[in-house]
């Protein structure tokens, strides 16, 4: 068993090399062709459109390249059906991948789909959303630079107020404080009480009393003589004077005088005591008025302070909605536009997703690889039981009905040509072709410091049948086959 699996090894690696070997041959045969350019024919030395270059024709060739780097599941090769040399029908078998392996690769892309499908619904809501919210800060921006003048006044305005009321009650409390200490100073509260008059009331009255006690002969006796308080003493007639007895009337008069005098004196020391009470109130009163001025003088300043602080802070805030007004225009427009590129990558990660999935059905979806077109095969990288490559060139074979031309173009025009570009194919003895450019080498091809060319492999157009390989041509980029022969023919009338 071991010695047919050697064997069978064997056999399929010399395929391979010769398969490889055929491959190798026909896309150097492929890339032959002189670097020197031909001129451009007479009557067309002015084109400077026109790019020229030598090319040889070859039998055409099929490459198949899968292109799924975009897929994570492993395909595993069940069986392979062709080899190096053989001649296949168009839609042959190649390959089948194992049925576990295509399913998974199935489930992988639809997921990849429908997540793709769903983010990108996601991204339609998010789009609308954020272009109603852009739309609502552009109105906003837009309504706050309008009234920024309106605002920046109501802010100094508040702060003035603040400023107003803190000088009133710091001048009110300034007043309190003057009233306290003139108060003191003045002796408000000693005329405020009529003390001195109270006084002069009492002394006044107290100096009749005694004055018509002495006229009248009376004098005040006291029975206690620990009490010193005249208020206390009776009215008594002197010993020897009227012969000691009293008279009604000078008694009644006595009395009233001495009440009187009895009340000047309350009234007297009512006062004094109103007034003593009074200024010491205002003495601690003055204590308490200066701390409240000094809270209120403290108030005024720091309302000063913020209002020059609201002042700077006002003016930064008006200016900033200024410039954000000015810019909400361009700002809403930059929103748009970024809310516009995120849907835009959503948009196109739902339609990689879908052309990865269709790509993938379409060329191994039943399983299967096959061929596009009838040829010989010159190489097939694909082994039983193993994992299938996922990119670069896995099958090539020729193709009879197809004839290419290399052409070798010089590095100072190859910028100016590009896939699908179409250009005159001129060989002697044939007719004039048109040429569609369909791969461009990117490997140059220097057969000196000084001169380096690039191949760029062109398929005819229309009927072939009379074409071999290896014919020289003569390819002119920027014009098609007609327009070439039509150019001939103008100039063949001129002459």
């Amino acid at each position: 068993m071991k010695k047919r699996v050697i064997i069978a090894s064997a056999a399929l690696l010399a395929a391979i090399a010769v398969g490889a070997g055929c491959f190798y041959y026909i896309r150097i045969g492929n890339q032959k062709g002189g670097s020197a350019r031909p001129p451009l024919p007479e009557g067309m030395e002015n084109r400077q459109d026109i790019i020229t270059a030598t090319g040889t024709t070859a039998t055409g060739l099929v490459e198949k390249e899968l292109e799924f780097s975009f897929l994570d599941t492993d395909l595993i090769v069940d069986e392979v059906y062709v080899s190096s040399s053989d001649e296949v029908e168009k839609g042959a078998k190649v390959l089948k991948i194992t049925d576990n392996s295509l399913r998974e690769a199935t489930r992988e892309l639809e997921r990849a789909q429908m997540e793709a499908s769903l983010a990108y619904r996601q991204g339609v809501i998010d789009y609308e959303t954020g272009k109603l919210d852009a739309e609502s800060e552009l109105k906003k921006s837009q309504i706050e630079a309008e009234f920024a003048q309106t605002v920046y006044d109501d802010a100094i305005a508040a702060a003035e107020v603040e400023v107003q009321k803190a000088q009133q009650e710091a001048d009110d409390a300034q007043e309190i404080v003057d009233e306290y200490t003139a108060a003191i100073e003045e002796d408000y509260y000693y005329t405020e009480y009529e003390v001195e008059e109270k006084k002069a009331a009492y002394e006044k009255n107290v100096a009749l009393f005694f004055e018509k006690l002495d006229d009248y002969g009376y004098e005040l006796d006291d029975d206690d003589e620990d009490d010193d308080d005249p208020n206390t003493f009776k009215i008594v007639k002197k010993e020897g004077e009227g012969g000691g007895q009293s008279s009604d009337g000078e008694e009644t008069v006595l009395q009233l005088l001495k009440s009187e005098y009895q009340e000047n004196k309350e009234e007297y020391d009512q006062a004094l005591e109103d007034y003593e009470a009074a200024t010491q109130k205002a003495k601690a009163g003055i204590a308490n008025a200066q701390d409240t001025l000094q809270l209120k003088l403290l108030a005024l300043q720091n309302a000063q302070i913020s209002l020059e602080k609201t002042k700077v802070s006002a003016q930064a805030d008006y200016d900033s909605t200024v410039i954000k007004g000015e810019k909400a225009q361009a700002s809403y427009e930059t929103a748009l536009k970024s809310l516009k590129e995120t849907l835009e990558v959503l948009e196109d990660d739902e339609e990689e997703a879908s052309e990865n999935y269709e790509l993938f059905m379409e060329t191994i979806g039943d399983g299967y690889l096959y061929t596009e077109k009838a040829g010989t095969i010159l190489m097939v990288r694909a082994n039983e039981n193993t994992e299938l490559s996922k990119d670069g060139i896995l099958l090539a074979y020729s193709d009879a009905d197809t004839i290419q031309v290399t052409a070798s173009v010089d590095q100072a025009d190859i910028a100016e040509i590009e896939i699908g570009e179409t250009a005159a194919v001129v060989m002697e003895d044939y007719k004039t072709y048109t040429g569609v450019v369909t791969q461009i080498n990117p490997v140059s091809e220097s057969s000196s410091r000084a001169s380096v060319s690039y191949q760029v492999v062109l398929d005819l157009d229309g009927d072939i049948s009379g074409l071999s390989a290896n014919i020289t041509a003569n390819v002119y980029f920027g014009m098609t086959g007609d327009e070439y022969d039509k150019l001939q023919s103008e100039r063949g009338e001129s002459r």
